[in-house]
């Protein structure tokens, strides 16, 4: 089983948490480690950052969080300018720099890491796996009938 969420954003700082607090709450409620969910969030707020800071020209933004039982893949996608994803790796921005440090600390912190232009977009893409989490739809109908509070939420 995999669970999509697709959202549009704004190229604003504020809408930054929004994105970062949809995966925390929807990662959380499906099981996923905790270590993961924090990996998770702050390379996404790191992608989602870096497309507020550099993306001029574009007004809006596309995140893509899959879901899937051992991991997820999480897609930021914009229509910027656009910059050398394979030069930017090869550059390392010292310690104590203030910015520069994106693309370094997205790496550490998820197991894959891709960027690119694709179709005039410049796509961000991060994979981060665990155990697997038993998301078939009899695990949660299990779960939904021993909780019917949480029913219509």
């Amino acid at each position: 089983m995999q669970i999509n969420v697709d959202l549009d954003l704004p190229r604003d700082a504020r809408y930054v948490p929004v994105m970062r607090n949809v995966t925390e709450r929807l990662l959380s409620d499906l099981g996923a480690p905790d270590t993961a969910i924090e990996d998770i969030q702050i390379a996404l707020s790191e992608a989602c950052a870096n497309v507020v800071r550099h993306a001029a020209g574009s007004r809006t933004y596309h995140v893509r969080l899959s879901v899937k039982d051992s991991g997820c893949d999480i897609e930021v996608a914009d229509s910027g300018p656009g910059f050398d994803g394979e030069r930017m790796n090869d550059d390392q921005a010292e310690p104590d720099a203030e910015t520069g440090r994106g693309l370094q600390l997205m790496q550490a912190l998820v197991d894959d890491l891709f960027v690119a232009t694709d179709d005039g977009d410049n796509v961000v893409r991060l994979h981060k796996e665990w155990p697997p989490l038993n998301l078939s739809v009899d695990a949660l109908d299990e779960g939904n009938a021993q909780h019917p509070e949480e029913r219509g939420r």
